[in-house]
C-alpha cells in the first residue's frame, strides 16, 4: 500500500480501537476497506495503462 493508504489504515483503526459505539466501529471498518479497495482499483488501473502503453499491437 502507498504511505497515504497504510497512514489512513492506521488513523481509522486507532479510532476505531478507541471508539465504543459499535455503529461507528462499523463505519470505521467500512472506511478501511474502502481505502484499501481503492488503493488496489488505482494500482490496476496503472498496471493497465502501463501494459497498453508498451503492447506493440496497439502502436
Amino acid at each position: 500500500m502507498s504511505d497515504t493508504t497504510d497512514w489512513l489504515v492506521q488513523q481509522l483503526t486507532q479510532l476505531k480501537e478507541a471508539d465504543q459505539s459499535f455503529v461507528n466501529k462499523s463505519i470505521y471498518q467500512a472506511a478501511i476497506a474502502l481505502a484499501k479497495e481503492q488503493e488496489k482499483r488505482a494500482q490496476q488501473s496503472q498496471d493497465e495503462l502501463d501494459g497498453r502503453i508498451w503492447s506493440p499491437d496497439k502502436w
